[in-house]
């Protein structure tokens, strides 16, 4: 049985030969265990960089390249892709000021987190501003040929075997992450609440372009997401949720549907609360279940005939836990959320900076051992 044919059976609360791994997002320091070699997927710091020199076709090549020898190493039974950037992707560099810190030319300050290995905005206007340099490219208003070269190339190489999911979005600009601005968005969702609901909307809708495109380029599916929540529940009330949020997420689903595919939703923190709304908008298969806030048996007994659960070990335990935490992890999930079908197995977020090689071969080692149906745990 394949990857695809696997994942495909479990979303249907189907059981088939063995239960399906798949992640959300792997980072380039788990690729480069495996590899050997430094990768610019999902790079960070490095990936950045070698955008800043004006090495686009160098960086998608080795996305092609490193992506799918992972996939083959490691076996998964999906891929989650994305777009690339245009032919001729320039962006303007920030300027260094010494090894961990940048400035742009508005004057706003970036910093280096070794944890992450991402280049974050952290503070505004902090410098006086300097003159704008003029642009080393400009951004095209319509999408390119080449902004799926990397869907095209993963389509070609593993369409036949892999469930292959897009998370679909442009990149004609470098993202930098970022705290900043929480607080407002806190504040307008309580200020004007139905203005953020039309804006929602509205972007919605300009991006069916790009989810009607993933699958028409030979995705299987499409993965979106927002946070909802922090660990201790939800940073709305279950009204405003409902009023701001929902026509929105129903919207998507309602695109996704179209293709007569489930609708995948990544949302972090403890969002059990809004779970019924969400399922009832649209929401198929749910990913970010962060085991040590959200209790995954009792959402598999609750919802479980409803909703795939896409999870089931955690990031903290890939970064700072051992082989036998994450194998005690595997078993757990797949002894309660694989029978009847319903169950990706993945990370709670990401395979993430500082995941050890060790602790992910563990995983595979044990959805090997445990993973078949019949479970017999």
């Amino acid at each position: 049985m394949t990857g695809k044919e696997r994942i495909a059976m479990e979303l249907a609360h189907q059981e088939p030969d063995r239960v399906p791994v798949m992640e959300f997002a792997i980072d380039h320091d788990i690729m480069e265990q495996y590899l050997g070699r430094k990768v610019y997927w999902r790079g960070k710091r490095q990936e950045i960089e070698a955008y800043w020199e004006g090495r686009r076709d160098e960086i998608v090549e080795s996305y092609k390249r490193d992506l799918a020898e992972f996939i083959e190493i490691t076996g998964l039974d999906g891929i989650a892709v994305g777009m690339v950037p245009p032919k001729g992707f320039h962006p303007t560099p920030l300027i260094q000021l010494d090894d961990e810190t940048w400035r742009d030319h508005a004057g706003n300050l970036y910093r280096y987190s070794e944890l992450t290995h991402d280049i974050g905005l952290w503070q505004l206007n902090a410098l006086d501003p300097l003159p704008e340099p003029e642009p080393l490219w400009e951004p095209p208003a319509e999408v390119q040929p080449e902004e799926w070269e990397l869907i095209d190339f993963i389509v070609e190489r593993f369409g036949g075997e892999k469930y292959i999911i897009n998370r679909p979005g442009r990149r004609l600009a470098l993202s930098f992450p970022t705290g900043i601005g929480v607080e407002d968005t806190f504040i307008r969702l309580a200020e004007e609440p139905d203005k953020v609901a039309e804006e929602l909307l509205a972007s919605a809708r300009a991006n069916r372009e790009l989810i009607d495109g993933s699958f028409e380029h030979g995705c299987d599916n499409v993965a979106m997401g927002y946070d909802f929540a922090f660990n201790d529940g939800p940073f709305m009330s279950p009204r405003t949720f409902e009023r701001v949020f929902l026509p929105w997420l129903a919207e998507l689903a309602g695109q996704v549907h179209a293709h007569g595919a489930p609708f995948f939703w990544h949302s972090c923190g403890d969002t059990r609360p809004l779970l019924d709304m969400m399922i009832d908008a649209g929401v198929d298969a749910y990913q970010s279940i962060q085991i040590e806030v959200e209790d995954i048996k009792g959402m598999k007994q609750r919802w479980g005939d409803r909703l795939t659960i896409w999870g089931g070990y955690s990031i903290s335990t890939l970064v700072d836990g051992t082989p036998e935490q994450i194998r005690e992890e595997v078993r757990y999930a797949v002894k309660w959320c694989a029978p009847g079908g319903g169950l990706i197995l993945g990370a709670s977020n990401s395979a993430c900076v500082g995941t050890k090689k060790e602790n992910y071969d563990a995983m595979l080692d044990e959805v090997a051992r445990v993973g078949n149906y019949p479970i017999r745990l």
